[in-house]
């Protein structure tokens, strides 16, 4: 079996789950390729990407592409006639949703059938039912593979989001998995009772031997969080709320490990709050190994997840999965499947969103109750050995690629 992923960005910092994912495939035996369609960002990379044995291709950029020559290749390449008539409709049917994109997603379905041929791929999976969920969808239209999709958060409550273009792209796949419960309801409610029957839920998983579980040799107070430094990751709540236990004199250190878009606004916070270096550090972005050594000395990790103002949200942070599997006691809100992870409050402590006094006032207890800190450590690791093991989840999404090659999605 020939399987592809098709990325927009491959590696990046932030998917670990899809590194993970990969990771378990190639162990089931699975002959892999991952396409990159743009390339990597320069950021650190994750020490497990040394495992990976796939090859990586990143498109060449779209002004090297030549739509003309590939819809007009001889060959094994060629278009058949039903392809033909299908390219001709397929401009009315989806550049209404799909808008100015349209020529250029088409010409990298054109450039990604070509290599999918070439290579002899018979599935290609896709995360994010956004842009490379589009190419794979043409692709398969003209001729390509079958198609499959995994959706988090981004692609699916974003006030952009198209119903009609996540409807043609469930009922053009062969199957759609989504992280969380709480992402099933949500997009059932918002497609067709036939695409809605495509939808499956699958946790994302982690291999646990690498993160091991621990209760010992954790700092007395050492509050820690993780994540890129945008809206929807709440740390503009956890600093409020660090500001807030400061003024009650608590002693502590924070430490917040990741870049992103708001991390100078978020220094700029917490000068104002009065959170100065001895009492919390930014990091900047780190690879898995640094965020690995970090849960392994802290007492309590926060990730209080909020709504965006566009609708964006967690569905499964990674970091809550890593966190609970070292014993890491877990603060969080009840933001999509973030309950699903914390067995609704029985394996880690869950506040309100945007709440930041009963954010410091959970931080505060936890500090002060090393019973209740060892008894969610050891119920947040029962949690991710049950649910979230990448193995296992690996066998799972394995067992449905082997389905759609046997029984591809029908155009």
């Amino acid at each position: 079996m020939q399987l592809a992923y098709l990325l927009k960005k491959f590696p990046r910092l932030s998917e670990t789950f899809i590194l993970t994912e990969v990771l378990a495939q190639e162990a089931l035996g699975m002959n892999l390729r991952v396409f990159s369609r743009r390339a990597p960002d320069d950021e650190p990379r994750h020490p497990e990407l040394a495992h990976l044995k796939a090859a990586v291709e990143v498109f060449p950029k779209y002004s090297e592409l030549d739509p003309w020559n590939m819809a007009f290749a001889t060959g094994e390449e060629e278009l058949g006639p039903s392809e033909w008539a299908r390219l001709r409709t397929m401009v009315h049917e989806y550049s209404p949703f799909v808008g100015e994109r349209f020529s250029r997603l088409l010409t990298e379905a054109l450039y990604f059938r070509q290599r999918a041929l070439e290579f002899k791929i018979e599935h290609v999976h896709v995360h994010f039912a956004t842009e490379s969920a589009i190419v794979a969808m043409l692709a398969r239209e003209l001729g390509g593979p079958s198609y499959s999709i995994t959706a988090h958060a981004k692609d699916i409550y974003r006030s952009t989001v198209r119903p009609e273009l996540l409807e043609a792209l469930i009922q053009g796949s062969s199957f759609l998995v989504t992280v969380c419960n709480a992402n099933v309801e949500y997009m059932r409610e918002r497609v067709s009772p036939e695409a809605g029957a495509r939808i499956r839920r699958l946790y994302n998983g982690l291999a646990l031997e690498r993160f091991p579980y621990s209760e010992t040799g954790r700092q007395p107070a050492h509050v820690l969080s993780v994540g890129r430094l945008v809206e929807k990751k709440g740390f503009g709540v956890l600093l409020t709320a660090l500001a807030d236990l400061k003024r009650q004199g608590r002693s502590f250190v924070a430490t917040i490990a990741g870049g992103g878009e708001d991390a100078e606004l978020l220094k700029s916070m917490a000068q104002d709050l009065g959170l100065d270096a001895d009492t919390l550090t930014f990091t900047g972005p780190v690879d898995q190994d640094a965020v690995r050594a970090l849960m392994k000395e802290a007492t309590v990790f926060c990730l209080p997840c909020i709504i965006g103002d566009d609708g964006n949200r967690d569905a499964l942070p990674t970091v809550l999965l890593e966190a609970i599997a070292m014993g890491l006691p877990c603060i969080s809100t009840p933001v999509t499947g973030i309950p699903e992870i914390l067995d609704h409050g029985q394996a880690g402590r869950i506040v309100p969103e945007r709440d930041a006094p009963a954010t410091a006032a959970a931080i505060a207890e936890l500090l002060d109750s090393p019973v209740e800190r060892l008894e969610l450590a050891r119920r947040g690791r029962a949690r991710a050995e049950e649910l979230f093991d990448a193995t296992q989840s690996g066998k799972t999404l394995n067992g449905w690629f082997q389905e759609a090659i046997l029984a591809p999605a029908t155009q």
